[in-house]
């Protein structure tokens, strides 16, 4: 008990000041990076198995909350930029995994999961499941997110610098819809209520999703039955401190697998691979945004932004900044949080069965 608690409050430190400096997804990379270094030195991290669970099913629940009524009728409008993103970021993970591999020696699954176009915390939680090597996936996740935030902004800045504001398309729906009362709403109801009703459902289908076949079972259950309900009443309600406190143990989770063996991450090899990974995405980036560009599809400031492999809140914020479309933008970086963790552990379970 007391190596949990001190676990827990290194993690909380390290969130602290990682919000103090102003890093990316402070609440992930600040308790990761103060667990992990420190047990590094002093090999004393620990937290139950539950822990992980919850994680993963609150953030399943996040992500299936960023899925509401409106976006499901506004996806017809864009069925074929989302499947042509999803079809080039699953061709890139497979190239650069496949790359990064060969250059590395790191197993296949490690490989590809570091190679994933999904948050640090949830494929870092993935690749535990999955038994690949967590602290590799892990910073291969930290270095491309902030990568992305850090190079994406000026990359796209240049790109479009000749562009115009996004028109906006009058085709899409921009308000929330209206839903009838079910009697679920009536039975759920108050702030506190729709909390507590949530909570209590990430715990259920976190625990079966957990117990279940399903790759990533405790993360996609959740988040497939809170889309469900989300869609279709209002009784589902998950405040920014669960998001906080899932990536807080998330990145505690990351940081107890961390070992003495992760100086070795930083050779040669290992740094080219990284950049193997930023040029893949870079030329995704470009080459989807002027196919969606020529065939009018998006524009190519949206274009760019929706298939920047960053968080959905970072880039509609960098969006905003550019005025391109909101909406648009928004909705393909959900789904395509959506895809990497419900579609990407499964191909990539039967790509290394395959293999092997």
């Amino acid at each position: 008990m007391g190596q949990m608690l001190l676990t827990l409050a290194v993690a909380w430190a390290g969130f602290v000041i990682a919000r103090r400096f102003g890093l990316p997804a402070p609440a992930m990379l600040g308790s990761m990076l103060a667990v992990g270094l420190s047990n590094v030195f002093l090999d004393y991290a620990v937290l139950p198995w539950y822990a992980k669970v919850i994680a993963q099913a609150v953030s399943g629940a996040f992500i299936g909350m960023q899925i509401s009524k409106k976006d499901v009728l506004n996806f017809r409008y864009l069925v074929k930029p989302f499947l042509l993103l999803v079809f080039l970021l699953t061709l890139n993970t497979f190239v650069t995994g496949i790359v990064v591999h060969l250059l590395t020696g790191f197993d296949y699954t490690t490989a590809l999961l570091g190679a994933v176009a999904g948050g640090v915390s949830d494929i870092s939680l993935l690749s535990i499941e999955l038994g690949a090597d967590t602290q590799i996936v892990a910073l291969m996740q930290t270095l491309r997110l902030v990568g992305v935030l850090l190079i994406f902004p000026y990359w796209i800045r240049f790109f479009t610098r000749k562009e115009g504001d996004a028109e906006e398309d009058i085709r899409l729906i921009t308000g929330n819809p209206e839903m009838g009362v079910t009697w679920l709403d009536r039975l759920v109801g108050g702030r506190k209520g729709k909390i507590i009703f949530t909570a209590g459902l990430c715990v259920i289908f976190g625990l079966l999703g957990n117990a279940s076949p399903i790759p990533a079972g405790a993360m996609v259950l959740p988040m497939a039955v809170v889309i469900v309900l989300n869609v279709t009443t209002s009784v589902c309600y998950v405040p920014m401190t669960f998001k906080t406190v899932a990536q807080l143990l998330a990145g505690a989770v990351v940081g107890c697998s961390m070992n003495p063996s992760i100086w070795e991450l930083m050779s040669p090899r290992a740094l080219v691979a990284m950049a193997v990974l930023m040029i893949n995405y870079w030329a995704v980036n470009l080459i989807y945004s002027l196919y969606c560009k020529k065939k009018g599809m998006l524009d190519l400031k949206s274009a760019m932004l929706a298939s920047a492999p960053g968080g959905a809140t970072d880039m509609s914020l960098i969006a905003a900044d550019l005025n391109a479309d909101l909406t648009k933008i928004a909705l393909i970086q959900v789904l395509r949080a959506v895809y990497a963790v419900t579609f990407m552990p499964a191909v990539i379970i039967l790509f290394t069965g395959w293999i092997s």
